[in-house]
């Protein structure tokens, strides 16, 4: 009886064990990286010094060249454009080194590079498939990647419309912005075929959904031209909505807060706020950062709705970070590595 006693408390003592461990896997850390804001460090054109720091919010602490540091100091590459997360996995494009790298989110453990890409600018995911944008070059047209998720091969490419930037996908559509033109591409995923082309204005950029699913894209307007414009597309009739003017030279980038009503634009040191509901431009902006050398980078976390801002610094010294609240309070500030163009917050 004592023995059969002993044989039940030391199964029952293995499966409390058990249980505990399970549980310590399934919500404990997944790896270094799991829970913080990755910086995107565009790097010298032609110096491959792109790199990705992370940030971590609870201590303030921030380690660079998590790609390097973790995978034996290999360099990430010249000129990383962006970064999209798919589950575990992340994906780097790395424009001027015509590739995609791999990695694991969490521990940023190479997995793949995609190879035989040209220019490559965005990455976004539609109906089990991945979806590359790239330039090619100055000269041709621009063109979309369907990628394989499983293999990471390219299966097909599309031809869209010279300097194919931005890349979202509603729906079974994907819209693709051709940052050398005024047009907008119209992915089928069914057919993985261009659909339609919109006229927005000139060279669209980056694109955010509103609270009422609709699209908008931030357009830089001409070369010192002041004719930058945002403008809304409702994605089930690819019809443009409306056009409103912003008066001002503007880069492609673009954002949303977390209720998804209001946009969020730079121009210079400054940061604007537009009601998607809005018919004009705002006159004044939300804030100003008079000590920064120009805005490269900007983003909202929507977990916390706190903006971060990169400021390359001219590109002749490692990049700065500014944390601002949405009613345009400074936060606080954080170096980075050499031109922070973007943020992912995992």
């Amino acid at each position: 009886m004592k023995k059969t006693q002993l044989n039940f408390f030391v199964i029952l003592l293995a499966g409390i064990f058990l249980l505990a461990s399970c549980d310590e896997s399934e919500n404990g850390p997944k790896g270094d990286f799991d829970n913080g804001v990755l910086v995107i460090n565009e790097g010298n054109f032609m110096a491959g010094d792109g790199s990705v720091s992370f940030f971590d919010p609870n201590t303030k602490i921030t380690t660079e060249d998590i790609f390097g540091l973790v995978n034996d100091g290999l360099a990430l590459g010249d000129v990383v454009q962006s970064m999209t997360v798919v589950g575990d996995e992340a994906y780097i494009v790395v424009n001027n080194d015509n590739k995609v790298e791999v990695v694991n989110v969490n521990t940023f453990e190479a997995l793949h590079t995609i190879n035989n890409v040209k220019l490559p600018r965005y990455f976004a995911t539609a109906s089990g498939k991945g979806y590359l944008t790239e330039w090619v070059s100055f000269s041709e047209s621009g063109r979309v990647s369907v990628v394989d998720l499983t293999t990471y091969s390219v299966t097909k490419t599309i031809t869209t419309d010279f300097g194919a930037e931005h890349v979202i996908a509603v729906g079974n559509k994907i819209f693709v912005s051709n940052n050398f033109t005024n047009t907008i591409s119209v992915i089928s995923t069914t057919t993985d075929a261009v659909v339609k082309t919109i006229e927005v204005g000139s060279s669209p950029g980056e694109f955010v959904l509103d609270a009422q699913n609709k699209l908008w894209v931030v357009c830089g307007g001409d070369y010192q031209e002041n004719n930058s414009a945002l403008v809304q597309i409702d994605p089930s009739t690819e019809a443009v909505v409306k056009t409103i003017e912003l008066n001002r030279n503007v880069p492609s980038k673009l954002v949303t807060d977390k209720t998804k009503n209001a946009l969020y634009y730079y121009s210079g040191k400054s940061v604007y706020k537009l009601a998607t509901s809005a018919i004009v431009a705002p006159a004044e902006p939300l804030f100003t950062r008079a000590s920064a050398t120009g805005f490269y980078g900007l983003d909202i976390d929507q977990n916390t709705n706190i903006i971060y801002l990169g400021d390359a610094k001219g590109f002749a010294s490692d990049g700065e970070v500014y944390r601002y609240n949405l009613d345009g309070s400074f936060i606080d500030s954080f170096s980075s590595g050499r031109g922070p163009n973007g943020f992912v917050f995992n």
